[in-house]
């Protein structure tokens, strides 16, 4: 099976193109800082040596053992 030449030509056209803006295109990579927000707040490099970071989520039964809502 042969590729036709219109094929061929749009084909050649579509890649100069995309070549064209791939090259043109400034890509910026995303920083350190960017992140800084997702850091607990309280314990960092000028924190006390006792500081210590919470759990973000901590675990939660969902009920209490007086209540025997898990067949304890």
């Amino acid at each position: 099976m042969a590729v036709s030449k219109k094929t061929m030509v749009v084909s050649l056209a579509l890649i100069v193109m995309i070549s064209i803006v791939m090259s043109t295109t400034e890509a910026r990579s995303i920083g350190v800082g960017a992140m800084e927000g997702d850091r607990p707040k309280g314990c960092g490099p000028g924190s006390p040596p006792d500081c210590k970071e919470k759990a973000a989520n901590p675990y939660k039964r969902g009920c209490e053992p007086s209540q025997k809502c898990r067949g304890g």
